[in-house]
Parts: C-alpha cells; structure tokens; sequence
C-alpha cells in the first residue's frame, strides 16, 4: 500500500459545500437568515436574501486504485491510501505546495419556498523532486537521474436547487425547530496539468554526456449529478441557532457511477439582525468507479468549518 500527499489525488474527488442553515427572531418579528425558512405571517409576501462566505477545511481519508503510468524512469499508479489532517495540509503550506479555496452560498426566500445556489473552487500546486545515482561496473559509467513533477489541480462545484418548509415543531417557549427538504443538482468540475522533466547525466572516463525528458499532461471533466436532503433548524432562545442536515446524491445515475453525501453539524450566534457567525463541522462521503480510465475512489473529507452570513 502506498502513501501519497494530498494534492496528488485531490483533483479526484468533489466535495459538496453547504453552508449552515440558520434562522433568528428580532424585534418581536421573526427574519430569515441563512437560509431561514420560516417566514413571519406579515412578511410572505415579501422576499428576503442572505449571502454567505465560507471556509472548509477538510481532513481527508481515501482510497484510489488507478492503473501504472511511466514518468520518466517513475511509475505511478497502483493502490493508494491517503490520510491526512487539514493542520498537516496547512504546516506544508509552501510556494511548493498550497490548497487554497474560495466559497460562498446565496439565497433567496420567500414564504415557505426558497431557493438556493452554493458553490465552491479549490486550487492547489504540489511540486515533488527526486533523484538517484548508479554505477554501471561493467562500463564504470555514472548514471544520475532527477525529476520534477509539478500538479496544479482545481476541482469545484455548484449546488443549485429549491428547498421548502415541511414544518415547525415548538420545543420550549422560546425555542422550535423546523425541518426543511432541500433537493436539485450539482455541476462538478475537475482539472489537472501534469508537467514533469527527468533529467539524465552519466559520465565516465572518456566525458560525461545529458539529457532531458519533458512530460505534460492536462486533463479536465465535467459533468451533472441529482442530490436530495433534509435540513433540521434549531432556534435555541436567545440569539443561539444550531443546524443538522444531511444529503445524498449522484445515485450511480451520473459520470463515473458516482455516490456521494454531505453530513453537517454547526452551531450559529446572531450578532445583530443581518449578520450571523457560524462554526461548524462536516463530513463529505465520495465513492466513485470510472470504467473508462479504471480508476476507483472512495473515502471522506471531514473537518470544521466557519462561515458569515449577511441578511438583506
């Protein structure tokens, strides 16, 4: 079993991003924030939005299974497990070596139907080099070889859909939680560009002679999935709100015989009226089987995360 870094295989997998649904009672009149799908009797009529800028920071364990490529004198492929913290991911943080995302949630509501589109990119560069040095005996010749292999990968999706109201249940004088369906699609994207050199030198009694090896690869996918989830709103008295939600989607209908879930647990204070601070944590399920290139991943991407909703 081999152990790779994160950036190699980061490129193969999605990751769902939802922001956590809150909602919050001021002035006697309850308002929507992100998402806030109860509306008040004297405001259905009326729309309200929210917009969310987020950060997720995942830890990650898989499990890819691709077949042999040659770079240069260097095989890559086989069976690989990853397992690595987000704290690792941000300790190795180098011009070498970076994960960087950019992420946010917009909605719009209005009575008990809303809407939403949620989306993020992710982009990294990982630049790992090697060499090696043989004496051929028989020749007494020097053979020295060294490689570089630098992966720029994006991924991103888009999560769009509408989502209504089931319900409220009252848990206490001043506290309640509703339950809300949510549902529609999700547009994923992945690129990568591979450029490696190798470079050769051998040298002996009668001179030294090099060489060079380039090899650059780009590749870039695709493609639309259907998803289906339940969200859960629990306005905790005060200015405390706590969200639960869990989702499903793909269903082996899209590319690649995809499944995935997205599970989530975050707990939100209410600042004023129109701003909400959120912290949080979620689990990201991927299990994908690409018959056409024989590559299979599966495993999770969980981690805490943190997001500032504006209401207006």
């Amino acid at each position: 079993m081999k152990f790779v870094s994160l950036p190699s295989f980061f490129a193969t997998l999605l990751l769902v991003a939802n922001v956590p649904a809150v909602q919050a009672q001021s002035s006697g009149k309850e308002t929507i924030l992100q998402p806030g799908p109860r509306p008040a009797a004297a405001a259905e009529n009326e729309w309200r939005f929210s917009i969310t800028p987020y950060l997720w920071l995942p830890s990650v364990n898989l499990d890819v299974s691709m077949p042999d490529v040659m770079i240069g004198n260097r095989t890559f492929g086989g069976d690989f497990t990853l397992d690595q913290s987000w704290t690792d991911t941000l300790s190795d943080f180098s011009s070498d070596y970076y994960v960087l995302s950019l992420a946010g949630r917009f909605e719009a509501w209005k009575g008990c139907w809303g809407g939403f589109i949620d989306g993020y990119w992710i982009f990294g560069k990982s630049t790992v080099t090697g060499s090696d040095s043989k004496m051929l005996l028989r020749d007494r010749v020097e053979v020295t070889t060294s490689s570089t292999i630098t992966d720029k990968f994006g991924t991103g999706q888009v999560n769009f859909g509408p989502q209504y109201l089931l319900g409220t249940a009252p848990l206490t004088a001043a506290s309640s939680v509703d339950f809300v369906l949510y549902g529609g699609g999700r547009v994923n994207w992945i690129s990568n560009d591979i450029d490696a050199t190798l470079n050769v030198a051998a040298s002996a009694n009668a001179g030294a002679a090099t060489s060079q090896l380039n090899f650059s690869k780009d590749d870039s996918r695709v493609f639309i999935e259907p998803m289906i989830g339940l969200k859960t709103i629990w306005t905790l008295g005060g200015n405390c709100i706590a969200t639960l939600r869990g989702d499903v989607g793909g269903f082996g209908l899209a590319a690649n015989d995809n499944w995935d879930c997205d599970l989530e647990a975050s707990l939100g204070w209410q600042f004023n009226d129109s701003v909400l601070l959120s912290l949080g944590y979620r689990a990201r399920g991927q299990w994908e089987d690409n018959s056409s290139s024989d590559t299979t991943a599966e495993g999770w991407f969980f981690g805490p995360e943190v997001g500032l909703t504006w209401q207006f």
